[in-house]
């Protein structure tokens, strides 16, 4: 899971957001309204990757999706450590629930937020990436994690190597929790640079 940082604090982050704006249709790098999406999972409610996905959601102009497994994690975190942690390890896929109104044959473009647990994407991210590979083939798939000090680590390339062929997978990112909050400018940039790739 992610690193405790300096007094004891844990930077796990988590995914959310809304769309708000996006380039104009037809702009260079731009992609039309309505066809960006951003999916994610979160273990806590105010968490660092969540404040990230709103920030890039609303950049976008992208639909949100929440990943919630079909078993929450424990509230208490070392409780979820307990759980968590031999998942990670063992590359484990945690069953999740069906996302309503998530149809990814209407976007072209989907950013997929995790924090980072123990060096890797959360099982539940694992499991809604192998399970919609299929469905994401053509498409540009990028990466965002949230982290307590340890960088991406096989974040990215273990993303990367369970979509295969499937996707365009972008560059991904990551940003440290304890300043993710005051770097909306470094979100919005990741989410034009993204753009402009795909």
């Amino acid at each position: 899971m992610n690193k405790i940082v300096k007094g004891g604090v844990v930077m796990m982050g988590i995914l959310a957001g809304c769309s708000q704006e996006t380039a104009s249709a037809g702009e260079p790098g731009s992609v039309a309204t309505g066809k960006v999406a951003v999916v994610y999972f979160s273990w806590s409610p105010d968490g660092n990757t969540r404040f990230a996905a709103e920030a890039i959601a609303k950049k976008a102009g992208a639909a949100l999706f929440e990943i919630k497994a079909e078993t929450p994690y424990n509230s208490d975190f070392s409780a979820c450590c307990d759980e968590a942690k031999p998942e990670c390890y063992g590359k484990k896929l945690r069953p999740i629930k069906p996302i309503d109104r998530l149809d990814l044959a209407k976007y072209d473009v989907v950013f997929v937020g995790t924090p980072n647990w123990w060096g890797t994407m959360a099982p539940p991210v694992r499991t809604w990436v192998a399970q919609n590979k299929d469905a994401l083939k053509g498409k540009s798939v990028c990466l965002f994690q949230t982290h307590g000090g340890g960088g991406m680590q096989r974040v990215g390339r273990e993303f990367a190597e369970v979509i295969g062929d499937a996707a365009k997978v972008l560059p991904p990112k990551a940003f440290a929790g304890s300043s993710v909050k005051s770097a909306t400018k470094a979100l919005e940039a990741f989410v034009a640079e993204r753009i402009a790739l795909q």
